[in-house]
Order: structure tokens, then C-alpha cells, then sequence
């Protein structure tokens, strides 16, 4: 029981971290592109990095269900200053990169939440680019790298 409950509590305090952060980002109006991008190099690097397996999946997952719901919270009001390509950098090329086909998956879920759609429309009709020129292309059929198991 214990146990369960340091998890929530650490959980919790990382939902607060992401919370805070995008509170922060929208006080200064989202115009501190260069400490934007510093902090998604930040979330890239460790809860959402794609290849380090000293992160556990089950941080990954948590930060990829949260993601959404921290950016809704504050600008509910859908007010088009935020940077969202830049913002939704670190989860698409997790997306992208992953070695594991089920975190590729449930960063494809959080991208495809329908409240981004509310943010920008066009977001799914051609390849996203962050600031540095990275561009990262939605594949509509994935290739499966992972084994399959065996077939009768």
C-alpha cells in the first residue's frame, strides 16, 4: 500500500512539473521561443526519450496521458498563441523514433486526441517541423520491427 502510494505521489508531482511549466510558458504569452525549445530538448532527454531503457515505459506512458490534458488547462480558450508544432516536438518523435512498438503507439494516440484538432486544424494534413528544421512525417501503414511471434 505504501508503495502504491509513493507512486501516486511521484506521479502526481510529475503532472505538476509538466502543469507548471506550460502555466509559466503562457504567462510570458508563449514568446520565449528559445526557453521553449530548451525545455522540450529537457522532456526529450528523459521522461520522453526514445531510446534510453533506463527510462521506464510506465514514465513514458504517464507523461504521453498527461501531455493533452496540461496543454488544455491553460488555453482553454483556444486563444492560437501557442506554439503547439514546437510543443508537440518531444511526442512525435517519440512517435517517430521508438524502438518500441507500443510506446509508438500511444504517442500516435495522444497526437491523434481530438482537442488538438480544436488548436490547429491542419495539423494532420502534411509533415510537422520543429524550429531546428526537423521534420516529422505521420506514416499512415507502420512497419512492424517488433517480433510477431510465431505463425501457424
Amino acid at each position: 500500500m505504501t508503495r502504491n502510494l509513493r507512486m501516486d505521489k511521484f506521479l502526481f508531482l510529475v503532472r505538476q512539473y509538466l502543469a507548471a511549466s506550460f502555466r509559466q510558458f503562457s504567462k510570458q504569452g508563449w514568446r520565449d521561443t528559445n526557453l521553449i525549445e530548451q525545455y522540450m530538448d529537457i522532456l526529450a532527454e528523459t521522461p520522453l526519450n526514445q531510446t534510453d531503457m533506463k527510462i521506464p515505459n510506465g514514465m513514458r506512458y504517464h507523461v504521453l496521458d498527461i501531455y493533452v490534458d496540461e496543454l488544455d488547462k491553460v488555453d482553454e480558450k483556444r486563444e492560437g498563441k501557442m506554439p503547439l508544432e514546437q510543443l508537440l516536438g518531444p511526442v512525435q518523435a517519440l512517435e517517430k523514433g521508438s524502438p518500441m512498438k507500443v510506446v509508438r503507439k500511444r504517442a500516435k494516440e495522444a497526437l491523434e486526441d481530438e482537442r488538438l484538432m480544436n488548436w490547429n486544424k491542419d495539423l494532420k494534413e502534411g509533415p510537422l517541423e520543429n524550429d531546428r528544421g526537423v521534420s516529422y512525417e505521420r506514416d499512415e501503414g507502420e512497419d512492424d520491427d517488433e517480433w510477431g511471434g510465431i505463425e501457424e
